[in-house]
């Protein structure tokens, strides 16, 4: 068994471990974290500080800790001491954020494995820490420093006697905890936010960074989703990764929608069917299979569809923009389905160009579709490493060898499901079609009209992880996921045979 192989099991087994053997508590103690401080600058030690407290008394405590001893000391230390609980998980979901690979390579963690666990990437999830202080700290990072200054004057202007210790203070983190015990903001454990002054003066912003996360925390104001740290994708304590029954709850927790599921009643799927390419790039056997698959299934719940095969990049986006030209927008749902090989962050096309997800996203998301729910759903390899090919299975990929927006409601009601994680290969059956699609489509044919969206997704996901199957004689395994989810409500099909 090769060592790619093996350091592959091995993720996997930690993956499903999960919180069952807990990862923090084997590998942080005091005494490393008191190292771990020490690799640490006071920018990075006050955001982790910020992300990992207590926000009833935040500000007090935190800034004590930053006057009095900001170098050669250990103020994170300080902090879990007097504030014990699950600090090691907190503290390593921090890291993770903060995305500082060199302490995390010191832990003697791979950063694959801590991606999975904590989806840093992400905004609108956390596991132990609030999510509404992640979004916050994405806020942070996102702002340059004149933005920082223009966003403090905006609040200052309606705070009457601004505490003056806060005069020369440069860490945005430090204002916006005096922003919580002041009132201005809220961040509670009950999830009882309240962001409208902050979003009111985050809405005078024109990057696009900035807009999307103010959509997201828009969401949180407004209730459309309500977060369940620890519980987004599993049960409390529970990895995402883990095998869950049809009995325990929602995969994807944070979508206990206020709102009644939307009864779809009219829908357009648009199946993108990448086979042959130019020359570096096989054949992709058994996508016809997928694609007479999502078809079928897609017409059994009263969909138009239309199948476009073999496009070259400009001819792909062009296409994809102007599907609300070319197939109006009197629908509630558009599926837009991508068979091809695939690269980390993106797709092939059949003149071998690279397309990104992004710019499949931004083609897709305008305007006239703004109200539409529109879910991607990407059969295509995400990278060079495989989950570990009998001839008959093969994979979407080569193993051998925000321009700012005019208005951003146009990338409302948007999801991204992809047939793996970032960074490896997918599989496909040369004859039966890939092991993605083939479960897409039976989930939806089986629970379509009985579960909503999020209930399928939850199936699939628990489906594809717990395939199994071999390549070259070595054992193989995948893992969906869900790669943006910006949707306005849940949703449910209807069967109409």
């Amino acid at each position: 068994m090769g060592i790619l192989l093996m350091t592959i099991l091995l993720t996997m087994s930690l993956l499903m471990d999960g919180i069952a053997h807990s990862v923090a508590k084997t590998v942080i103690n005091i005494n490393i974290l008191k190292q771990i401080e020490d690799d640490l600058d006071i920018d990075e030690k006050i955001s982790i500080l910020f992300m990992i407290l207590d926000y009833a008394n935040g500000f007090n405590n935190i800034f004590e800790l930053f006057k009095l001893k900001i170098k050669n000391v250990y103020i994170i230390v300080d902090y879990v001491k007097n504030n014990p609980e699950n600090w090691e998980e907190k503290v390593l979901e921090a890291l993770c954020i903060l995305n500082n690979r060199q302490v995390l390579k010191k832990l003697g963690i791979s950063f694959s494995v801590l991606d999975l666990q904590y989806v840093p990437k992400l905004t609108s999830y956390s596991k132990s820490i609030n999510v509404i202080a992640k979004c916050l700290y994405k806020l942070c990072e996102s702002l340059n420093e004149s933005e920082q200054k223009l966003l403090l004057n905006y609040v200052k202007s309606e705070i009457h006697n601004y505490d003056p210790l806060l005069d020369n203070v440069d860490y945005l983190e430090l204002h916006m905890l005096y922003w919580i015990q002041i009132g201005y903001i809220t961040i509670s454990k009950d999830k009882m936010h309240n962001m409208k002054k902050l979003l009111k003066h985050l809405k005078k912003f024109e990057d696009g960074h900035i807009k999307l996360i103010c959509m997201e925390l828009e969401k949180f104001e407004n209730g459309l989703q309500v977060v369940d740290n620890c519980q987004i994708f599993g049960t409390k304590n529970e990895n995402y990764l883990q095998s869950t029954s049809s009995e325990e709850p929602s995969l994807i927790k944070r979508h206990h929608f206020r709102k009644k599921i939307q009864s779809i009643n009219s829908g357009l799927c648009i199946i993108i069917n990448q086979m042959y390419f130019m020359k570096e790039y096989e054949t992709r056997f058994g996508t016809s299979a997928d694609s007479i698959n999502l078809s079928e299934t897609f017409k059994t719940f009263g969909f138009k569809v239309e199948i476009l095969q073999n496009l070259k990049k400009n001819e792909m986006l062009e296409k994809i923009k102007n599907i609300s030209k070319d197939y109006g927008i009197k629908y509630d749902c558009l599926f837009l389905c991508v068979l091809s090989h695939g690269y980390k962050g993106g797709i092939i096309a059949s003149d071998e160009k690279e397309v990104s997800l992004e710019a499949i996203e931004r083609a897709l998301c305008c305007m006239e579709l703004k109200d539409v729910i529109k879910i991607v759903i990407i059969q295509a390899c995400q990278g060079k490493t495989r989950g570990t090919i009998s001839n008959s299975l093969t994979t979407d990929g080569l193993y051998d060898s925000f321009t700012p927006t005019e208005d951003i409601r146009q990338f409302a009601n948007f999801f991204m499901f992809m047939s793996t994680i970032q960074g490896f290969l997918s599989i496909r059956h040369k004859e039966h079609g890939s092991w993605f699609i083939q479960e897409v489509c039976r989930i939806f044919k089986t629970y379509g009209n009985q579960l909503s969206f999020y209930d399928c997704v939850r199936k699939i996901m628990k489906s594809i992880r717990e395939k199994k199957g071999t390549i070259d004689g070595n054992q193989i395994a995948q893992l969906t996921e869900i790669r943006l989810d910006r949707l306005e409500s849940d949703f449910q099909l209807k069967s109409r045979q």
